[in-house]
């Protein structure tokens, strides 16, 4: 089961960030370029330099982001941007969001969190495939800042909430560490737990609970990468630091979970829906709202909406045997997952769609907005995974496609830092 730990962060010094706003960053898998530049021009010291650097032309093996990124994290040590608590803590953080108009809150807490032995007992639960390129990028970086400077994000079940109320104490106790509200207005405020025996009781709770990764898969893949290299390269110096990773915990049953769709946009293919026939059913609907209505209203089927030529469109499956027949190896929680029936009957086994061909994004008039501007042939769009759907791959120790989740809020880099 978990084993956690308090650890002393390191964070922004409040004498020199006054806005804290500025500097934190999103995790660097949901930056894209126009957002990377943004962030850049924020401050002088925002933490996209460090977790997603510039690319420059003259770049070399001495000399590129990942070295950078390095220079930088020891600068804004030395010059006291970046300072260490003297005390070890566990670091709640409460977000207060909207979705569709409702109002949320989500409370969870940061800690060092060992990660499994090769081997070992599983206390750890991934649900996501994962690629190479990714985890080659992340060593690089962990290679050059021996740290951990972002979280992963992981939930655990806490049916009788003893977690959240111990968390809620702390944060109702009295100010916070710090606070600030990032681009899309959601509000994030820190706090820190020293107290030992507070932070027993946590570890306690914890202790016999499964853990099951939200984000960050990557990233935990390359903590035991890099674990065993460093294993390999100090032998009897290893530091039992290497042991653990950063972690963003949040229970199963917080009233703030909330998990959106990530859709699919697919550029260079030409496909009839006529060849989705008689397999699915094919309705025409009215717009974006209306499909995404329509697709909301569905009971335990798989459907999927399309966008293109102007045009959106319901897609039900209606031959209940094919997810058997395609899949025949897979468990029944996997043939049930609207994104798996996506990924490997609609693009695999009818239209011939590679996933080299797959873009993704969350926000539905974003994507419409692609495809009508011509930078891709056609939107698919899911319903969320649930919770529930989560838990039960990641016990039977199946993996979903990539990015089949989207855990809303993301947790920000740059509030919390474990140096190894």
């Amino acid at each position: 089961m978990a084993k956690i730990e308090p650890f002393r962060s390191l964070h922004y010094n409040p004498d020199h960030i006054t806005d804290l706003s500025l500097v934190v960053a999103p995790p660097y898998d949901v930056i894209d370029g126009s957002g990377q530049e943004a962030l850049y021009q924020k401050h002088p010291y925002n933490f996209v330099r460090l977790i997603l650097g510039r690319e420059l032309g003259a770049d070399t093996a001495a000399e590129n982001r990942y070295t950078r990124a390095g220079a930088y994290f020891d600068e804004w040590q030395r010059r006291g941007i970046l300072v260490q608590d003297e005390k070890p803590a566990l670091y709640v953080i409460e977000q207060k969001f909207s979705v569709s108009g409702r109002s949320m809150r989500r409370l969870g807490f940061i800690a060092l969190m060992r990660l499994d032995d090769d081997g070992g007992k599983v206390s750890i639960y991934p649900h996501e495939h994962t690629h190479a390129a990714p985890k080659e990028d992340r060593l690089r970086l962990f290679r050059t800042v021996e740290a951990n400077l972002s979280p992963i994000f992981t939930v655990f079940s806490d049916p009788k909430k003893t977690v959240r109320r111990l968390l809620d104490r702390v944060m109702r106790a009295g100010k916070p560490a710090s606070s600030c509200r990032d681009p899309e207005g959601v509000e994030n405020r820190l706090g820190r737990v020293t107290d030992p025996a507070l932070i027993e009781k946590v570890k306690k709770e914890l202790s016999g609970r499964e853990v099951f990764i939200a984000d960050g898969h990557h990233r935990h893949e390359v903590a035991r990468l890099f674990r065993g290299e460093k294993r390999r390269e100090l032998g009897t110096a290893f530091k039992d630091s290497y042991n653990f990773i950063m972690t963003y915990f949040t229970a199963l049953e917080d009233e703030g979970i909330c998990i959106l769709p990530t859709h699919r946009l697919v550029e260079k293919a030409a496909f009839s829906l006529e060849a989705l026939k008689p397999a699915f059913g094919v309705e025409k609907r009215a717009d974006s709202k209306d499909l995404v209505a329509a697709m909301g209203q569905g009971k335990g089927e798989a459907v999927f909406g399309v966008y293109r030529d102007k045009e959106y469109f319901l897609l039900r499956l209606c031959d209940r045997k094919l997810p058997r027949q395609v899949l025949p190896d897979a468990t029944e929680d996997y043939r049930a997952l609207d994104v798996a029936l996506l990924h490997k009957i609609v693009f695999d086994h009818f239209l011939k769609i590679s996933l080299e061909q797959v873009r993704y994004e969350v926000q539905v008039d974003r994507a419409v907005a692609a495809v009508d501007e011509g930078r891709y042939s056609a939107l698919f769009l899911l319903n969320p995974t649930r919770i529930e759907q989560i838990r039960a791959i990641a016990l039977g120790g199946g993996a979903m496609p990539q990015k089949s989740t989207y855990f809303y809020p993301k947790v920000l880099s740059g509030l919390a830092v474990h140096k190894f």
